[in-house]
């Protein structure tokens, strides 16, 4: 586990569940970069695995943790940290059981 305090070391611009999810696949890629585990019978795979890659069937940038992002294509030439640049999937909201202690 490594340990995180929520009020100080996440990122204030982070405003979606997706961000998040982008910051924190970078975040455990970045520190485990080639921690293996194993996910079935002989098959070995990091355990954490985040990047971006173009999709050219529909020309966006899309960042993959097993989980697909869309990045928006302002990331190219605008500054600042790259899960910033995270679109939303949905405007569904996030269920509460979910956010309870």
């Amino acid at each position: 586990m490594t340990a995180l305090n929520i009020a100080t070391q996440i990122p204030s611009q982070i405003t979606t569940l997706e961000q998040l999810h982008a910051w924190s696949a970078q975040a455990l890629f970045a520190i485990n970069p080639t921690l293996s585990v194993i996910e079935g019978v002989g098959y070995t795979e990091r355990a954490a695995q985040a990047g971006n890659f173009w999709v050219a069937a529909d020309s966006k940038t899309r960042m993959i943790c097993r989980l697909s992002l869309q990045v928006s294509p302002d990331s190219l030439s605008a500054s600042g940290k790259q899960w910033t640049f995270i679109q939303e999937l949905s405007n569904t909201a996030l269920p509460s059981t979910f956010s309870a202690n």
